[in-house]
């Protein structure tokens, strides 16, 4: 469940903390006093793109926090492990929006990213807005719904069903390549001729670095031999390092008795003699590196040739390798062009039954919870007076597609006598937003997320069907944590905490901010939502009558 939420420098909101609780909680207030900026920045959290006009005016960047407690199950502990971040059993999540428009993700106080927002979030908070709402006219998204409510027996054959589905539109399309590639025999000739040019030149990527290596010391043959008859010059002629040293070291040999220079001498000696054997090492080195002409030619054409292969076919050596064996198996494809066709042909054969196997067990269980969930849906739909509406779902065989064979549809009659038709066709805002309620309550109630959060949900209605919906929402406060904004009474009075989300100018800027309410405060925000800016004693009285106060 949602904890607590903090958000800074965001939209119209200066600073603010809010503590939540479990159960259901509404936020209310006026039309846009900042209800909506709460929803927009759980949205950030839940890894939504962020952008600089999110930034409160003058701000250098906004910042978002939520903190989360959760019930860790296998999958999420999973879903941790493969995004490499600390598994608890609470979750601290910091989002900060910067003024180019970038942000910087942190979860449990670990550098992440919006991706791993997107996939973590939904285990433990699911956001209902107007626009999910919307989604409900898009066909697409039925089948969505249903599987999301099937997710127990259909999540497991259904990545089975995708894995085999992708290999399957893969084959296809190497087939499609196969038919309609040019395999003539002067393409045959030019990849022949390609194949043999790389050929020419085996070497890998560490022998071209030495070839290049040692290029460049023959090229700075000059160089190298002005600096080594420099230094053994400084080191070996009768006045240069050595001899001096060794003189020195003589000299000094006479001390060696006494115990105090002991030590001192003995160390000069070994410096003295490891000095001898690194100049001898030196000029070893030196005097097997000679100038080869033969091989800096050699070097100069070899090298000249493999940057003509890079440029051509890669830029390391073992890409040229990779696109060797790509040659080779075009070579081999257009040689045996007949039988590799056949072949593909077969292995689509085989994978396009499997598919529709798997494709058919996946609509049987489709089928199989699509009467369940009618029947979840009717009894949620009755229950918010629209007793008279009957829905269904409509399946429809297609070709294979990444869902499977099935296209599904949402069919709703609103009144008695009504034929069956589209949601967007019959139904109005109020009734819409009514059955997307009752979707999202069946589907919730076999979920495992903790926090549901609704805005606005009961756009469109009022009176006794307003009050419904509250009571729905209170029913779902029994197994999660339901955060709902709205404007009716009816929906406010029934939750267990309440907010009030004000706007107020502060020089020349609009500030919001959030205040828990405590009992007297309810009746006094509940009698304003009935009555208006004036508040009466009437709609004081109705307050305290919907509250039980």
């Amino acid at each position: 469940m949602l904890k607590s939420l903090y958000i800074s420098s965001f939209v119209i909101i200066d600073k603010m903390r809010v503590d939540f609780d479990d159960g259901m909680s509404v936020l209310t207030g006026e039309t846009g006093a900042g209800k909506s900026i709460i929803i927009d920045a759980l949205n950030q959290l839940c890894g939504n793109r962020s952008k600089a006009s999110l930034i409160r005016k003058n701000a250098p960047k906004a910042v978002i926090e939520g903190i989360f407690e959760v019930n860790m199950s296998p999958a999420l502990e999973a879903l941790c492990e493969e995004l490499h971040i600390e598994a608890d059993e609470q979750f601290v999540i910091t989002k900060e929006i910067l003024q180019s428009g970038k942000s910087n993700v942190k979860i449990n106080y670990q550098s992440s990213s919006n991706n791993a927002l997107k996939l973590l979030t939904p285990y433990f908070l699911d956001i209902h807005s107007q626009f999910e709402t919307q989604k409900l006219f898009e066909e697409k998204n039925h089948i969505l719904l249903l599987d999301e409510f099937a997710k127990k027996d259909l999540e497991n054959i259904l990545v089975d069903y995708q894995n085999i589905f992708l290999e399957y539109v893969h084959m296809n399309e190497q087939l499609e390549n196969a038919i309609e590639e040019d395999m003539s025999d002067e393409q045959l000739d030019f990849l022949t001729a390609q194949l043999n040019e790389i050929d020419e030149l085996t070497y890998t990527d560490d022998e071209v670095d030495e070839m290049e290596e040692e290029l460049k010391k023959l090229q700075n043959f000059e160089k190298i031999n002005e600096s080594i008859q420099t230094f053994s010059q400084y080191m070996n002629h009768s006045q240069g390092v050595l001899p001096q040293f060794k003189d020195a070291l003589s000299a000094f040999q006479t001390l060696s008795s006494y115990e105090e220079f002991q030590d001192s001498y003995d160390q000069l000696y070994n410096h003295y003699y490891n000095l001898m054997d690194e100049y001898e090492n030196i000029m070893e080195i030196y005097h097997d590196f000679q100038f080869d002409e033969y091989r800096f030619n050699e070097l100069q054409e070899t090298l000249y040739k493999i940057n003509r292969l890079k440029r051509k076919y890669g830029f390391t050596m073992e890409r040229i390798q990779e696109y060797r064996q790509e040659l080779s198996e075009k070579i081999d494809t257009i040689n045996h062009r007949d039988e590799y066709i056949a072949s593909l042909q077969e292995q689509i054969s085989h994978l396009k039954k499997d598919a529709t196997l798997k494709a058919e067990t996946i609509s049987q269980i489709r089928f199989q919870y699509a009467k369940q969930f009618e029947k979840d849906i009717q009894k949620e739909l009755k229950e918010m007076y629209l007793d008279k509406a009957v829905f269904k779902v409509q399946f429809e065989k297609t070709k294979l597609t990444k869902l499977g064979i099935d296209k599904i549809k949402f069919m709703v009659s609103i009144n008695s006598g009504q034929d069956l038709s589209l949601l967007n066709e019959s139904a109005s805002g109020g009734e819409i937003s009514r059955i997307m309620l009752a979707i999202k309550i069946v589907i919730l109630q076999y979920g495992l997320v903790e926090t549901i959060v609704f805005d606005e949900v009961d756009t469109g209605v009022s009176g006794k069907v307003a009050t419904s919906i509250g009571e729905k929402m209170r029913r779902l406060a029994q197994n999660m944590q339901v955060i709902c904004i709205t404007h009716l009474p009816q929906v406010a009075c029934l939750a267990h905490h309440q907010y009030s989300i004000e706007k107020n100018s502060q020089d020349t800027q609009t500030i919001a901010s959030i205040h828990r309410l405590d009992q007297e405060e309810r009746v006094l925000e509940i009698a304003k939502m009935l009555s208006g800016e004036s508040i009466t004693q009437e709609a004081i009285e109705n307050a305290k009558k919907l509250l039980n106060v």
